[in-house]
């Protein structure tokens, strides 16, 4: 990170960013270079390690990429404040952002499936004891990316 005056290693600080974002971005590989998705998304930390969860349908592009390379990487930010100034130079933004990267796995049995959508809406409801009929767990994909490696930066004005 080039800008370390506004790196954020403080565990429950990145933690805390992440819960304030809204859409994660997927950075994937396809035959023409970066492919990148916006999705609605839940956080949960298992066993000391940041795991992401995600869902969609049962086909597509976006599955078929993370079956064939399941490594990818991810972003969020949160926090966007323009700052102006009296010259263009002196303009600047405030925002917080997290980035990584980690691995795929896409969840099998209904129970998991359940449990990832639940911290997906627990995210955006703040309630994770939502029931989902068993036809639907059927028909979507749920997977989990385990982050790997991720940092923080944070440009913060009063």
């Amino acid at each position: 990170m080039r800008r370390k005056d506004r790196e954020i290693t403080d565990w429950d600080s990145m933690l805390d960013m992440v819960q304030h974002c809204d859409c994660c971005r997927l950075g994937l590989l396809d035959e023409d270079g970066a492919y990148i998705l916006p999705l609605n998304f839940g956080a949960a930390v298992e066993d000391g390690v940041l795991a992401l969860y995600f869902h969609g349908a049962q086909e597509g592009k976006k599955i078929a990429l993370l079956r064939e390379n399941p490594h990818i990487s991810f972003e969020m930010d949160t926090g966007h404040r323009l700052v102006p100034g009296a010259q263009a130079a002196e303009y600047t933004f405030a925002y917080r952002s997290v980035m990584g990267r980690g691995t795929v796995t896409f969840l099998e049995t209904d129970a998991d499936k359940l449990r990832g959508l639940n911290c997906i809406m627990g995210h955006y409801t703040h309630r994770d004891d939502w029931t989902v009929d068993p036809a639907m767990l059927r028909a979507t994909a749920v997977f989990r990316l385990q982050v790997e490696s991720w940092s923080a930066k944070e440009h913060h004005l009063p």
